[in-house]
């Protein structure tokens, strides 16, 4: 064996440097995250596409250094996994960006048998809550969204729709034509805002209509007098 072959270094396959230095940052993350629990793993979700770049570097610089750099089928299966993890990462940064995974946050929310509200700073899913109602009740609804939109269906136990809004935002008032149970469905693409149905009976909507006034009474005029 010559001088020469004792000094020589074997190639390394494509991808091990960026598989390492991964390995070394998400270590390094998960690590941090366990003493600081405030770290977002969307910050570290963010920095995926640092993986091919650095990928991108490492094959670039092979090139250069004059094929020291292996590129057999176990060297460009670590490329594709590495390539893969990316782009998968990249994907969930995208969709928690995009508030596909969180449905509701800073939300209180209330129902029971007499009506269904919520309060958010941030709705991007489905809710629903289902009311008894007796024929002739209404059925109010008070919408305000500062952003995002909210869209809403009431049905009955046989399918029947009470109503159905696109947007729901302002006041409205449904009259109810049988008795059953109601569900309401609500739809927050990523609102901001709040909404409140209310059962409103229809005695109760009687004593809140006001009285309508009384027709004041004739004079009574004096008799008249025989000439």
């Amino acid at each position: 064996m010559t001088a020469s072959d004792q000094g020589a270094r074997p190639a390394r396959r494509a991808g091990t440097l960026t598989l390492g230095v991964v390995l070394v940052a998400a270590g390094t993350a998960m690590l941090v995250s366990l003493f600081w629990p405030a770290l977002e793993a969307e910050r570290l979700l963010k920095a995926s596409p640092l993986i091919l770049i650095l990928l991108g570097v490492e094959v670039l610089f092979a090139a250069r250094g004059g094929g020291k750099v292996k590129y057999d089928w176990v060297g460009m299966l670590l490329c594709v996994v590495l390539v893969g993890a990316g782009m998968v990462f990249y994907a969930a940064a995208r969709a928690y960006e995009s508030g596909a995974y969180t449905q509701v946050y800073d939300c209180s929310r209330w129902a029971d048998e007499t009506g269904f509200r919520m309060e958010y700073e941030y709705f991007n899913g489905f809710d629903s809550h289902t009311l008894y109602l007796e024929k002739g009740d209404l059925l109010r609804t008070q919408a305000s969204a500062r952003s995002g939109a909210l869209e809403a269906e009431v049905s009955g136990e046989d399918g029947e729709t009470l109503f159905e809004a696109a947007t729901l935002n302002g006041e409205r008032s449904f009259r109810v034509p049988r008795s059953g149970d109601y569900t309401i469905l609500v739809h927050g693409r990523g609102a901001a805002g709040g909404f409140a149905f209310e059962r409103i009976p229809a005695a109760e909507e009687d004593l809140e209509a006001p009285a309508e006034p009384e027709a004041p009474e004739a004079p009574e005029l004096p008799p008249e007098e025989d000439p």
